[in-house]
C-alpha cells in the first residue's frame, strides 16, 4: 500500500512538472517574435497565389535572378504574416515555409544549385498543405497544433530573418 501511495505521489508531481513545462513552452512560443516587423493577418487566397508564383519560379530556375526583388517582397509579406499568426497555427507554419522558400530561391539566384530548388519545393509543399488541409498532421507537412511546433516555427522564422540579412549583404557585395 505504501508503494502504491508513493507511486501516486510521484505521478502527481510529474504531471504538475509537465504542466509547468508546457506553460513555459507556451510563454516562450509567444515571445519568440521578430522585432521590427509589421504584423499583417494572412490572407489565405493571397498566400496560395504567392505559393503558385514561387512554384512557377522553381519550375523555371532561369527566371529566378530577374525576380530577386519580388522574392524580397514575398519574404517581407511572409514575415508580416508570421508576426500576426498565433503560435502554433497553420498560418504561422505556412508563413514561415513561404518565407523560407523565397530565401532558398534568392540563394539560388546567387549560387544556382538543385539543393535550393529542392528545398524550396519542399517548403512550398508544406505551406500549401498547411493552408489547405483541415486535419491535424504529423507536424512534418501540416501543423499538428503542438506548442513545440509553434516554437520550432518561430525559431525557423527568426532564422529566416538572419538568412535574409546575410543574403542582402552577399547580394550587395560586388
Amino acid at each position: 500500500m505504501v508503494v502504491v501511495l508513493a507511486m501516486a505521489v510521484v505521478v502527481l508531481l510529474q504531471s504538475r512538472d509537465v504542466e509547468r513545462t508546457q506553460e513555459a513552452v507556451t510563454v516562450i512560443s509567444t515571445q519568440l517574435r521578430e522585432e521590427g516587423v509589421q504584423a499583417v493577418a494572412l490572407d489565405r487566397d493571397r498566400a496560395l497565389g504567392v505559393i503558385g508564383v514561387l512554384e512557377g519560379l522553381v519550375a523555371d530556375p532561369g527566371a529566378i535572378p530577374r525576380h530577386v526583388d519580388d522574392l524580397k517582397t514575398i519574404a517581407e509579406a511572409a514575415a508580416g504574416w508570421a508576426a500576426a499568426a498565433a503560435s502554433p497555427s497553420p498560418e504561422l507554419h505556412a508563413a514561415v515555409a513561404i518565407r523560407t522558400a523565397a530565401n532558398e530561391l534568392r540563394e539560388h539566384a546567387l549560387r544556382p544549385s538543385e539543393r535550393q530548388l529542392t528545398a524550396a519545393r519542399r517548403e512550398l509543399e508544406r505551406a500549401r498543405h498547411a493552408l489547405t488541409v483541415a486535419a491535424d498532421g504529423s507536424g512534418t507537412t501540416a501543423p499538428s497544433g503542438l506548442v513545440t511546433e509553434g516554437v520550432r516555427d518561430s525559431l525557423h522564422n527568426i532564422e529566416a530573418s538572419q538568412r535574409e540579412r546575410a543574403l542582402e549583404l552577399e547580394e550587395n557585395t560586388p
